[in-house]
């Protein structure tokens, strides 16, 4: 079918569309939050007491979904602080000398060549009212904005940095035509040239890193559905089977569990794809480095479902064909044992450093006790130079995957995530823990540990 006829039939819907359900609301009904708006607003303030000598300016996702995406995504940091996950384009400024937080909105958004009505806030006192800003302005004020605040005398501009650096998508000596956050920033300092910058990165990073009790239970339902999706990709898995096929199966399985769509999309990897030197390829690849899954494999499975705004990540070895050999599983069940010491020292207050500690501690305690070739060779790997370098522990929030502190906290939802291989296998283990007070809770309880509990999942049981 040509562009043209294309966009006459969807036209022609969309007309109809209208005529049916009448124009779109001029104040349109936001998409349901399940943090109540004050909790947006402590998130501001807080943010305020930190960087109280200037303005964090935070830049909404820049364009609608990608027709392959399975659904609109808002960038992390400008959902957390605003409470707005659907809304595009639109800027937060959050001027901590004033203890003030604006909102600067577009127009309409264009999509198929047609105006996109209801998903963009009015300005106008109503909704800074509705939303709990100081103003809801269009966004030709901001840059006027900024500028009266300079002359005033505001110190610096602050902006977010994204967890890994942003590829520029251009040689060096040319302007940036890549990275969201890189361009932002290199386009406010054009426009205010002179005026400091700095990176709100860290600021921002400690708030994340202790969720709320609201937060807490998004991720607790993401989990247990990333759980039910895990068994679903297991039951996939075997010889000859695609890992494509069970992809699908996670993402299904995710959808069924009442979630909205995986919070990335699942690796279901085989054999060599496991690697993390191979995995990487992933991002580069048609295919998503699919493969045919062959008899005396492992799986490395890394999956995560998402909902509420939020993400999930967990993560399971599971053997192609139903059951591991002596090697493997006495590798897999030594890294259960040292990963489960681990676990047992998370509780408030710890390190990071400690909690790998603990686990390198018990990996040399059950050293001299290992039997197979396999197994004393998975122990010398996880004691040498880049054994346990490997292993990390990183956050999950609005990102399944945000940047930690060193030290946890009570409120901090962690993923736990050890990897290491030898010869052909390549293991892997992660579970999404809550952080307490005295201890931690496993949020994506339910999934087996030891080569016998999963050679059971792998043979229909629980």
């Amino acid at each position: 079918m040509k562009p043209a006829t294309i966009t006459r039939r969807c036209g022609a819907l969309l007309v109809g569309a209208a005529a049916l359900l009448g124009s779109a609301p001029s104040s349109p009904p936001l998409q349901a939050q399940e943090i109540a708006p004050d909790e947006f607003a402590a998130r501001r303030a807080r943010l305020m007491e930190v960087l109280d000598d200037g303005i964090v300016v935070l830049h909404a996702r820049s364009l609608e979904k990608a027709m392959e995406q399975w659904g609109f995504v808002q960038d992390a940091s400008f959902a957390y602080f605003s409470g707005l996950p659907t809304v595009p384009e639109a800027v937060l400024a959050i001027d901590g000398e004033l203890g003030e937080a604006h909102l600067f909105v577009p127009p309409a958004p264009q999509s198929f060549g047609f105006s996109v009505q209801g998903v963009v806030p009015e300005p106008g006192d109503e909704t800074a009212a509705r939303l709990g800003f100081a103003s809801v302005r269009p966004w030709d004020a901001l840059l006027p904005y900024l500028q009266r605040r300079v002359t005033e005398g505001v110190a610096r501009l602050y902006f977010e940095e994204s967890r890994r650096p942003e590829p520029t998508g251009a040689p060096p000596g040319l302007d940036p035509v890549a990275g969201d956050r890189a361009l932002w920033r290199m386009s406010l300092e054009r426009a205010l040239p002179g005026v400091p910058t700095a990176s709100a990165k860290d600021a921002i990073q400690a708030l994340r890193w202790v969720k709320s009790s609201a937060e807490v239970a998004i991720l607790r339902r993401n989990a247990l559905a990333t759980v039910e999706a895990l068994r679903a990709g297991a039951r996939r898995v075997g010889p000859g089977v695609r890992q494509r096929q069970a992809e699908a199966a996670v993402v299904a399985a995710c959808i069924e569990a009442g979630a909205e769509g995986p919070s990335f999309w699942p690796w279901m990897m085989s054999g060599p794809n496991g690697h993390v030197g191979r995995l990487v390829r992933a991002f580069f690849d048609y295919q998503q480095l699919d493969r045919t899954m062959q008899a005396g494999e492992v799986v490395r499975v890394d999956i995560g479902c998402a909902g509420g705004f939020y993400g999930a990540d967990v993560g399971r070895t599971i053997p192609v064909s139903g059951s591991f050999s002596a090697g493997q599983s006495e590798a897999w069940d030594l890294l259960i044992a040292a990963y489960k010491a681990g676990m047992e020292s998370i509780r408030d207050g710890v390190t990071i450093d400690q909690v790998m500690q603990v686990s390198g501690a018990e990996i040399a305690r059950l050293q001299p006790e290992l039997q197979t070739e396999m197994g004393r060779e998975a122990a010398r790997v996880l004691l040498g130079e880049q054994g346990m370098g490997m292993w990390s522990i990183h956050g999950v929030g609005i990102d399944s995957g945000e940047t930690p502190m060193q030290t946890l906290r009570a409120g901090s939802v962690i993923a736990f995530e050890p990897m290491f291989a030898v010869g052909a296998d390549a293991f892997y283990l992660e579970d999404m823990i809550l952080v307490t007070p005295t201890g931690h809770e496993v949020l994506s309880a339910g999934l087996p540990y030891t080569a016998e509990e999963i050679e059971a999942m792998m043979a229909g049981g629980r």
